[in-house]
């Protein structure tokens, strides 16, 4: 599917075999493509867009590129930081001074959301920044949500941090579940973590070659993005230690309750030995 983002638009349009492209469009937003809608875009941008394989391919200096005036920038694993879902899909963004087209392989939430805000703040940006204004509005909504999803990993975690260290005695059986709780949100912050190393690359790069078709004020947008997934780098290095240090706690606690109930076959055997020695004595 093929949609397309116009700044006279009010709203994005699903583009219809045979159809010509509007003049003044700036983003097309290519989700699960057929070779037609991506013929009719690479024609629209006078580049090649990459395939699938490509995107997931491609080694690390060759994932985010500029040729000539059109600057390639992929992220081979992504994943929609609120769809529920484990499924991971590769990204590719390809923005040149006329028009943005972005490649995805399944639908996203934080897509449409940032057409949709892009779309409201149109009337806000001068002309000829469509293009740049949509890859940072694109990009602070992927990152933001991002964010959201790792708040949400940092509730879990204080969560479970509050019933692991309760003043009350934890049965072993409940600790053994917290021990799969702790590897499911180590999961969840690890898929966030491509991601984020994805966006992280792609922020940086752009934010070093400073191509002259991006207009200072999206260029510092980018920027900002850029700064935020720093802090989100460091965040994710404190949740990981948090989790470390929950598991280590948990198998501590399963130690002790193991300890506890050795004492208790060690007091019995040593109360029993008394009666048997004066039994084998009286025998």
């Amino acid at each position: 599917m093929l949609t397309i983002h116009a700044a006279r638009q009010s709203e994005p349009v699903v583009w219809k075999p045979g159809t010509p492209l509007p003049q003044d469009a700036a983003w097309l937003d290519l989700c699960d493509p057929g070779n037609a809608e991506m013929q009719v875009c690479e024609q629209a941008a006078k580049v090649r867009l990459p395939v699938r394989e490509e995107i997931t391919g491609a080694s690390l200096p060759g994932r985010n590129r500029i040729e000539q005036q059109a600057m390639f920038l992929e992220v081979p694993v992504f994943e929609d930081a609120d769809d529920g879902k484990a499924h991971t899909s590769p990204v590719s963004l390809v923005l040149t001074p006329e028009l943005l087209v972005t490649q995805r392989y399944m639908r996203s939430a934080a897509f449409d959301e940032a057409a949709r805000d892009w779309h409201a703040h149109q009337h806000a940006h001068q002309p000829g920044e469509g293009p740049a204004s949509a890859f940072a509005e694109l990009l602070e909504t992927l990152v933001e949500r991002i964010a959201m999803s790792m708040q949400k990993v940092a509730a879990d975690v204080a969560d479970l941090s509050g019933r692991v260290f309760d003043d009350k005695r934890v049965q072993t059986r409940r600790l053994r579940q917290w021990l799969v709780h702790v590897g499911a949100l180590e999961a969840r912050l690890a898929r966030r973590r491509g991601a984020l190393l994805g966006f992280t690359r792609l922020a940086v790069f752009t934010c070093e070659k400073k191509p002259d078709w991006i207009p200072e004020k999206q260029q510092s947008r980018i920027e900002t993005v850029r700064n935020d997934l720093v802090a989100l780098d460091h965040f994710d290095e404190q949740l990981t230690e948090k989790l470390q240090f929950l598991l280590d706690a948990i198998f501590g606690l399963i130690s002790v309750n193991q300890n506890n109930v050795m004492k208790l076959f060690t007091v019995a055997s040593v109360v029993a030995v008394p009666p048997v020695i004066l039994a084998g004595i009286w025998a």
